[in-house]
């Protein structure tokens, strides 16, 4: 594949990002509806991870523009190399990101993890749930572990937490795990 084709892959991830943002965006990072509620990543972290991108990807096809002019001594593929990844990765994140959601109904949640199957929890058959410690930023997710399950299923904390734990009602199987803090009160 030539540095040409390579330079046009990472323009045009951004772009489909941008415009995917554009066509599919409620802004809103909670949708209510009569009988349930959907709550996604809030869209300024995804339009600012769609923004990046673009912005890495035009100075990445700057650059190695420039190096392939011989106004810098690197080489042009290893500049785009550099760029593509990084919106490539950028990229994943992102689609990542706009895939997860967690719908609450009146008896059942349904969670779509970041990867993987959605998985339909009644709030009857939740055995225990955990604050855990989030990899990423200062705010905490919370396991939630059903009868029969050895893995539990986390709802990540980028999402407004404390309303959903609002809309499944099982305080009575909340615990703080270990190494977490307890959330304050009045939250």
């Amino acid at each position: 594949m030539s540095w040409l084709t390579l330079c046009l892959v990472m323009v045009a991830l951004p772009i489909v990002a941008l415009v995917y943002q554009r066509v599919a965006d409620t802004g809103m990072a909670e949708r209510h509806h009569r009988h349930h509620d959907t709550y996604v990543v809030p869209v300024m972290l995804t339009r600012t991870l769609s923004v990046v991108m673009l912005f890495m990807a035009v100075l990445g096809a700057a650059l190695t523009w420039l190096c392939s002019l011989g106004a810098f001594t690197a080489s042009p593929l290893v500049v785009l190399s550099f760029f593509l990844s990084f919106v490539a990765t950028t990229f994943c994140l992102w689609f990542v990101m706009r895939h997860y959601s967690v719908v609450t109904y009146r008896d059942y949640m349904v969670i779509t993890p970041f990867a993987g199957r959605k998985r339909t929890i009644r709030y009857r058959d939740i055995e225990r749930m955990e604050w855990t410690r989030s990899i990423i930023g200062s705010r905490q997710n919370v396991r939630v572990y059903v009868c029969g399950q050895k893995r539990g299923s986390t709802i990540w904390g980028t999402l407004d937490v404390q309303q959903i734990l609002m809309g499944v009602n099982r305080f009575d199987v909340l615990a703080a795990s270990p190494g977490a803090d307890r959330p304050e009160a009045g939250r």
